[in-house]
């Protein structure tokens, strides 16, 4: 850096008076002439200038700018106190005596303006509403948890005013772009916001290039995971959220059916239509090194359109227009697809009737031989995931077709597994219950978690066919045939005690994956709101009366639970002699019926067995009975 020749001034707006004096006692004071804005316009000064410093108001500021564009000089800006937008745009140091200092050794070099109907546009441009496009990702960095929260909380507040609108924009080579959004924010270098940190790599302080960004989120679910992202989210992602569209050219025309604001460097001052450019290198403008590392070597005149995310088809724009939804809408074309997918699994055909057939006897197989490998095997073999997925979007939708003939489907496949495992157990001269048996006998509300995780898991590997595969998982995951299976067992052997808990462990599973993939397809954009209310009504109504049930099962359970603990991990000691309890089974009877094994190193006498029985009463709070097997350790 070497010291700036010339006619030198420092240019002070009405603000700024206080700050010329203390820069007249300053070290550099000999260097530049003091004179106020008015006067320096009005007497000409300007024709004889060589290099300007400026402190002002950000109109007063637009007007030096607009005056070196005429007379060619350079310039150099001083911020005020309060005008931290303007410091973090142009890189200006807190220290004034530093920022003096660079503003008369730093050498100018030619910097791009931008324009709105004419207008210079110092720092950016917002038209309608766009948060947290224009929040300042510098105040991100130093604000605390609760502080980014409170941010959330203003930007949420504006979903009450937030709506998409109809807008057409034409770039400088005549390119049209129709869409709707809620707002767009027009950059033409980095202005440490949100908007510039989305597409800080495409930014530069002389490419003769503006910057558009468009915020259109498809649904209130999907704006409020972009404010997450914006807010809360540190590391920067290289891709643009699916709700921010991208445009880079020499010129935006923005036109909207509703007028919308247009608010320049944070004033309203305008409405649609509006017409923004950039003047290439209009002025040379003196900064530090930190604002001059923006340059890019990029002389190509080639626009930049990413417009992925947004609306442009004529019924996908229609469709943004009306309220902004909940949930994201799914594309027709994404419908389309996945609805004849669910059509056709819901069917009746040959192959289902085969293949269920065929899973329900290894199943029933695998029971018997108490083979864990063999029930996995029927698991995957078992079509019966398919129409229950398909019969959770006529369920959504109250699709009759779709939602009978699903259902129709399914319990095709039930009867089937009933009959073929009943069928089974009568014939067969078994009447054992393995653990594979007695593993389905016992369902509790974790099991309704498990069937609603794999409901969740089930929809959305059927919308993404790079991972339709995944549905073999759920399958086994939630084990549908098993216990139909064992229903069947039940059936044959004329067992109620059997067939009923069960049933029940396949009506949950049935029940909560309904219930779960019709929620999740909702999510996915797959109904409005209005339309899947009464349809996840009735499976709400439905998990809540299955879930009754499996809330007594799990009490039970966790009373079970609760006595196994203090049971096994406690050693008690009757008459002298130390007594460990192991192997502890527990059976409601009319009364609780403890079965345990006693290590003794001394057999209890019947007396001090009923010692026992009451210490253990005394404990638990509760009649009981035992079955004891002493067993002598020495």
């Amino acid at each position: 850096m070497s010291e700036a020749n010339g006619n030198i001034y420092f240019v002070y707006g009405q603000q700024c008076e206080d700050i010329s004096q203390q820069l007249a006692e300053s070290q550099y004071a000999t260097h530049f002439k003091s004179v106020a804005i008015e006067a320096f316009i009005t007497d000409e000064l300007a024709t004889t200038a060589d290099r300007v410093i400026v402190c002002g108001s950000t109109d007063e500021i637009k007007q030096i700018l607009k005056t070196a564009c005429e007379y060619s000089f350079s310039v150099a800006l001083l911020a005020q106190k309060n005008q931290s937008t303007l410091r973090s745009t142009f890189e200006i140091p807190k220290n004034r005596e530093e920022s003096l200092k660079a503003a008369l050794e730093s050498e100018p070099k030619p910097l791009d303006l931008l324009y709105a109907n004419g207008e210079i546009v110092l720092w950016g441009a917002v038209i309608g509403d766009a948060p947290p496009l224009t929040y300042s990702s510098d105040v991100y960095s130093e604000i605390t948890f609760f502080q980014r929260y409170k941010l959330l909380l203003g930007a949420l507040r504006k979903l009450k005013s937030l709506k998409q609108n109809k807008i057409k924009l034409t770039t400088a080579k005549g390119q049209e772009v129709n869409t709707s959004a809620s707002g767009v924010v027009i950059i033409e270098h980095d202005n440490h916001t949100g908007a510039s940190s989305l597409v800080q790599d495409f930014l530069s302080v002389n490419d003769g290039k503006l910057s558009a960004l468009l915020l259109s989120p498809a649904s209130i679910s999907d704006y409020l995971y972009y404010l997450y992202v914006s807010i809360f989210k540190k590391t920067k992602n290289s891709n643009l959220p699916d709700s921010v569209g991208f445009i880079k050219s020499e010129s935006l025309t923005i036109e909207s059916v509703q007028p919308l604001d247009v608010v320049i460097d944070g004033e309203k001052v305008a409405q649609t239509p509006v017409e923004f450019g950039v003047k290439k290198q209009a002025i040379q403008f003196i900064a530090s090194e930190e604002f001059w590392a923006e340059i890019t070597n990029d002389t190509s005149d080639k626009e930049t359109l990413k417009l992925s995310g947004l609306p442009v088809t004529t019924d996908a724009v229609g469709y943004a227009q009306k309220r902004l939804p909940f949930f994201t809408h799914a594309s027709e074309e994404r419908y389309k697809d996945l609805f004849a997918d669910l059509r056709r699994q819901g069917k009746t055909e040959s192959t289902y009737v085969i293949l269920m057939f065929l899973s329900t006897v290894l199943a029933t197989v695998g029971l018997f031989l108490n083979s864990a490998s063999v029930v996995i095997g029927a698991m995957l073999l078992a079509p019966l995931m398919q129409p229950i997925v398909s019969t959770s979007m006529g369920v959504l939708r109250s699709d009759q077709s779709l939602l009978f003939g699903s259902m129709r489907t399914v319990l095709t496949g039930v009867l089937i597994a009933l009959f073929s495992a009943a069928t089974i157990a009568f014939l067969l001269p078994l009447e054992n219950l393995t653990d594979e048996i007695s593993a389905r006998l016992s369902p509790t509300l974790l099991d309704l978690i498990v069937a609603l995780i794999s409901g969740i898991a089930a929809a959305y590997a059927q919308n993404n066919s790079k991972i339709v595969g995944s549905l073999a998982g759920v399958s086994i995951a939630v084990a549908l045939v098993p216990p139909l299976a064992t229903a069947g067992i039940g059936l044959g052997w004329v067992n109620m005690e059997i067939f009923y808990p069960a049933f029940l462990l396949f009506i949950t599973n049935l029940v909560g994956i309904i219930f779960a993939a019709s929620l999740t397809f909702l999510v996915m954009g797959f109904s409005p709101v209005k339309r899947a209310k009464k349809g996840l009504a009735y499976a709400l109504a439905t998990s809540l009366i299955v879930a009754i049930p499996l809330y007594l099962s799990f009490t039970t359970m966790a009373f079970d639970s609760r006595i196994l603990s203090v049971l096994e991990h406690t050693e008690y000691s009757v008459a002298g002699k130390q007594v460990q309890i192991e192997n502890v089974e527990i059976k409601h009877a009319g009364v609780l019926v403890v079965k345990c094994d006693f290590i003794v190193d001394e057999i209890l006498s019947r007396e001090e067995l009923d010692q026992f029985k009451l210490i253990l009463q005394s404990e638990l709070d509760m009649p009981l009975a035992l079955e004891v097997v002493q067993r002598i350790r020495f």
